[in-house]
């Protein structure tokens, strides 16, 4: 969320007039770097009546994200005054997301708070068909789809790699959710076939309650140090560069609402591993811009051997990568928005 929100906002707002409003004071160097950026402290207050002219009656609000007592408040006000919003749930309602993280915490507030907050919403925007899918309709039967984008790189200056096979993932380092224990114990599977291949896998991110530790403590007690390491967290040309001189993506997630860091690999034009969870797999395959596996240990090692036998590919699936990430360019994506939203308003006023 933290830049594909402000890069979905700087694309919407070329051709709306778009208010950002933060609800915490949290920021983001890069958010405020849009010109777009405000917080709820600019103006005293969390009600809608208090923002500037115009924005005090939008047209609509849309929340990103589901789980915030604030968002709740806002939105009994928004119905009072007949101002329709949407969410974005960026896979909280899915089912792996509602039962594996803090599941009779959330059954109860849902009850208290958040179905209503979620049912009375004028639409869901889901950022793929199979978060739909995974969500289902008891929540809101009214959705939209509006994935997540990335203004890809007009040239490429690919980096040819002798001698071994640069594999990447890049992303946050939540073990679970992105199935990086899945990963890990697959190479442990197939660590010889690997070394014979000299295949080299970096995971790059930020930690994520402690991840790092139990990542580096996993890797080195299935051997795997010569082939798997942690790059840390990498941004901006350190991690073009990088993009740039991968021969494949990796990303074996159990859940996700649709994962920039997967696409803005595609549009460097470097194919991808990916498993079901990522709600890329569908894509991916029409494309012919890499490899689907499911989302067990077992086939993710069928995967991986899969890739390792047919690495003579990878130039052309990177090249159907390519022609994949085009579909999500942030400005077409942004025009869509608003022709789905528009009707959804025509729809409502009849």
């Amino acid at each position: 969320m933290s830049w594909s929100v402000p890069a979905r906002i700087t694309a919407q707002a070329k051709i709306d007039d778009v208010l950002w409003v933060n609800l915490s004071e949290n920021s983001m160097p890069h958010w405020k770097a849009t010109g777009l950026y405000h917080t709820m402290g600019e103006y005293g207050s969390c009600k809608i009546v208090v923002l500037p002219d115009g924005f005090d009656k939008p047209d609509l609000v849309v929340f990103e994200g589901v789980y915030y007592i604030k968002y709740v408040k806002l939105a009994k006000e928004l119905r009072k005054k007949n101002v329709p919003y949407i969410i974005v749930p960026r896979s909280m309602l899915t089912h792996d997301a509602i039962h594996n993280s803090k599941y009779l915490k959330k059954v109860f507030a849902n009850f208290l708070f958040f179905n209503k907050f979620v049912r009375e919403a004028l639409a869901i925007q889901y950022l793929t068909e199979k978060e739909h899918i995974d969500s289902g309709d008891a929540w809101n039967k009214k959705f939209i789809i509006s994935p997540n984008g990335f203004d890809a790189p007009e040239t490429l200056s690919r980096k040819k790699n002798k001698g071994e096979v640069r594999c990447t993932f890049i992303g946050r380092m939540d073990i679970y959710q992105k199935g990086i224990d899945l990963l890990l114990h697959a190479c442990a599977n197939v660590q010889e076939e690997l070394r014979k291949a000299h295949f080299m896998l970096t995971l790059y991110g930020p930690d994520w309650d402690g991840s790092l530790d139990l990542l580096g403590s996993c890797i080195k007690e299935k051997g795997i140090s010569d082939i798997v390491t942690l790059g840390g967290e990498i941004k901006g040309t350190a991690k073009a560069d990088c993009l740039l001189a991968s021969d494949l993506f990796i990303m074996t997630s159990r859940f996700e609402g649709m994962p920039m860091g997967l696409i803005e690999a595609l549009a460097y034009g470097v194919p991808a591993l990916v498993t079901p969870g990522t709600n890329m797999c569908d894509s991916i395959e029409k494309y012919d811009a890499g490899w689907c596996c499911g989302e067990s240990v077992d086939e993710i090692t069928n995967g991986l051997l899969t890739v390792i036998d047919q690495l003579s590919v990878l130039p052309a699936k990177g090249n159907n990568a390519r022609k994949l990430a085009l579909k999500y360019n942030w400005d077409c994506i942004a025009e869509r928005f608003r022709k789905d939203i528009s009707q959804l308003l025509t729809s409502s006023d009849k």
